[in-house]
């Protein structure tokens, strides 16, 4: 959910018969342009992509969109847009954003110290909350915070609580990058990012021939790795634990990525129905023979699956509190890490990474004004038309005011919420977002090179490198840091604004690109202030 300065103007109306074209009218008059420089020519990174592209035309070119959409109804890759019944398919732009090896390892290693440093956080405010001692967080921060349940304290004290992460970040003037939020529920995505480098091997492989790139499939291998380290301590099997992806089934936006997921890591997808508690644990039946389940990644809502029946007409939550405190199952991610999300919480961060790791942070993030805090207040309502105001708990870009989009009624409205509710909201700078360019269709039905702000989710796992220390010793120290290990996966998900529109969200409508990571430097690139 991000927001950033208008987007420049669209292009003239000689991009139809050029669409594949990247050239100095394509260029970002912000001059915050990750594919190109200020003369429009194409970045060292992008250079042989643009040569290709701009060689193919524009009726080959949109042979090839034709191509990919049809793949994409083929597969069923879809999503929800926030208010829409039926799911739609998925929008994908065929020019890729680049990143290259330096700029990974720099955000790979800022976005790995900020998942170990969360984790502790998690642990801690649901154990001994040493921060809250410290004087760091308040615990009126804590009880403000929606995300702060009793359900967080279903999972013993001293392991990891956000197995997988996924951090938004944003570019800016210069090639800053940005931290914008952090996902520590349910953070959706990676198989889009799979499914996008499938369609362009599939539709594009001449263009990405030149590249060496990562292969988004390892980040599946990852997933199965990261599941079975988190086999609890009376697994049926340490070693070979099982796992199975928990889901509300076909009535959830996400129930592609659910499937996709489970066939790429090799378990089975599950609901409510399926399971059933038997001898403190577990089970699954598969018609054939019953058998345990270790490991639960849950993209299910803990209150959805807590009050289904199960296969044998049991509801399932009770039987499930039991088997969580006694270790005979895992919750991949754990409940009650919405605290973690909270965007008043997220200001907080930095402070964070100080007090668990004894580490300055690697990474900036946005500057956030916590409006409820003394003095704070009436600067935002005085300057709400520059700023962007976010609800603590809004998802999906739901709530936000971005300032100078807003009419005076609108920033009146807004500005009697902050009054009446100020914990409510976090307020920020409206941040220039980088742009890329995206071949798309205009208000017209024409197909062309539009420039469109962009966003980057990235995903790190976390691990424990050794075994959690007893719960009576937990409940005392709470999670050592040191005992984690993260791990950033070599895949990410590129998200593109609509057209006209501040926020980058799958959403509210945006569409993706395809993310290239390299292994190795395809020349030397001088960064988007280039």
């Amino acid at each position: 959910m991000n927001a950033s300065a208008p987007p420049p103007a669209a292009r003239s109306s000689r991009e139809s018969s050029r669409p594949s074209a990247i050239d100095a009218d394509a260029s970002d008059e912000t001059g915050c342009d990750e594919a190109l420089a200020d003369d429009g020519s194409p970045r060292a990174a992008y250079r042989a992509a643009a040569q290709r592209f701009s060689s193919l035309g524009a009726a080959e070119l949109r042979t090839r969109q034709k191509q990919a959409e049809a793949i994409e109804q083929a597969e069923g890759i879809t999503f929800r847009v926030t208010g829409e019944d039926e799911p739609r398919v998925f929008p994908i732009d065929p020019f890729p954003r680049i990143i290259d090896p330096d700029t990974w390892a720099t955000l790979s290693a800022g976005l790995e110290q900020r998942a170990r440093a969360l984790n502790a956080f998690l642990d801690d405010v649901y154990g001994p909350r040493r921060i809250v001692e410290a004087g760091i967080v308040e615990q009126a921060d804590l009880e403000r915070s929606p995300g702060y349940v009793d359900e967080g304290r279903l999972q013993p004290p001293g392991a990891v609580r956000a197995h997988i992460c996924g951090m938004d970040l944003v570019c800016t003037e210069g090639g800053r990058w940005l931290v914008l939020e952090d996902n520590l529920r349910v953070p959706s995505g990676l198989v889009f990012s799979h499914v996008l480098r499938e369609i362009t091997q599939a539709v594009h492989s001449d263009v990405a021939a030149p590249y060496d790139l990562h292969d988004p499939r390892e980040a599946f291998d990852m997933l199965r790795d990261t599941l079975r380290v988190a086999a609890p301590q009376h697994a049926s099997s340490l070693e070979q634990p099982r796992l199975a992806l928990v889901s509300a089934g076909s009535s959830d936006s996400a129930w592609f990525e659910h499937r996709r997921i489970a066939e790429l890591v090799g378990m089975p997808v599950l609901t409510p129905a399926d399971l059933a508690i038997t001898d403190g644990r577990l089970h699954h039946s598969d018609g054939e023979s019953t058998y345990p389940i270790d490991v639960v990644y849950a993209r299910i809502e803990k209150d959805l699956l807590f009050t289904a029946e199960g296969s044998d007409g049991v509801v399932l939550g009770p039987g499930l509190e039991t088997a969580i405190a006694t270790g005979h199952v895992a919750f991949v991610n754990t409940f009650g890490n919405g605290v973690g999300d909270d965007k008043a919480i997220y200001a907080l961060v930095p402070e964070m990474i100080r007090f668990y790791l004894d580490e300055e942070p690697m990474l900036e993030q946005v500057p956030t004004d916590r409006c409820h805090e003394p003095g704070k207040l009436e600067h935002v309502i005085d300057h709400l038309a520059e700023r962007v105001v976010k609800p603590v708990d809004g998802y999906g870009g739901s709530g936000i005011t971005v300032g100078p989009e807003c009419s005076q009624a609108e920033l009146d409205e807004r500005a009697d919420e902050l009054r009446a509710h100020p914990e409510r909201f976090i307020a920020q700078d409206v941040i220039r977002l980088s742009t890329l360019p995206t071949y798309a269709a205009g208000a017209d039905g024409e197909w062309a090179l539009q420039r469109r702000h962009v966003d980057l989710r990235a995903f790190v796992h976390v691990r424990q490198a050794h075994p959690a220390p007893g719960r009576d010793d937990a409940d005392v120290r709470g999670l050592d840091a040191a005992d984690l290990t993260a791990h950033t996966v070599p895949a990410a998900l590129t998200r593109t604004a609509p057209a006209g529109s501040l926020i980058v969200n799958s959403s509210r409508g945006g569409g993706g690109k395809d993310t290239w990571i390299l292994r190795s430097d395809v020349g030397a690139d001088d960064g988007p202030d280039a």
